[in-house]
């Protein structure tokens, strides 16, 4: 796809972005005001991409989790993308480790919610897969942090947004 097509369809844009990893929901808000979607608009569709995302990595993980270990078993292959996701994973689990110690699942939440490279709804999915985090503690672990997330990037992003007009 190329950057016309996006730019010509924001809402387009702002979907994709929502389920990239790095960008998720919180920073596609941002891709939608860049476009120029107003701050409401680019909410609701970030707010649509955090329950789209948190369903997909809730439903995903385990499956993704052994697949990747069964990959990484497999020691012929090159550059391994199962060893490279195991590693992601411990590193995520060692990131999320000291909120989860500390505050329990709810930590999982906290560290969803802080928006900072490295954390978010794909870094809080690996790492719950590693600390056992499972079941209905995941789901609101995933969805409270990424409302979460969004919110504070919603107040400093719209913030901006309404500053510069």
């Amino acid at each position: 796809m190329t950057p016309e097509v996006l730019s010509d369809n924001p809402v387009l844009a702002v979907a994709l972005a929502a389920l990239t990893p790095g960008v998720e929901p919180r920073y596609a808000l941002l891709v939608g005001l860049g476009l120029g979607l107003g701050l409401l608009e680019s909410l609701a569709l970030s707010a649509a991409g955090v329950l789209v995302l948190g369903l997909l990595l809730y439903t995903a993980i385990d499956t993704v989790d052994r697949l990747m270990e069964a990959l990484c078993s497999r020691k012929h292959l090159g550059v391994n993308p199962g060893c490279i996701y195991l590693a992601l994973r411990s590193s995520a689990a060692r990131r999320a480790g000291g909120y989860v110690e500390r505050y329990g699942w709810a930590g999982l939440i906290v560290f969803i919610a802080i928006p900072l490279p490295a954390t978010g709804m794909y870094s809080g999915a690996l790492a719950a897969a590693l600390l056992g985090i499972r079941g209905p503690r995941l789901l609101a672990s995933l969805l409270l942090g990424g409302y979460l997330s969004l919110a504070i990037t919603a107040v400093v992003g719209g913030g901006v947004a309404v500053l510069s007009t």
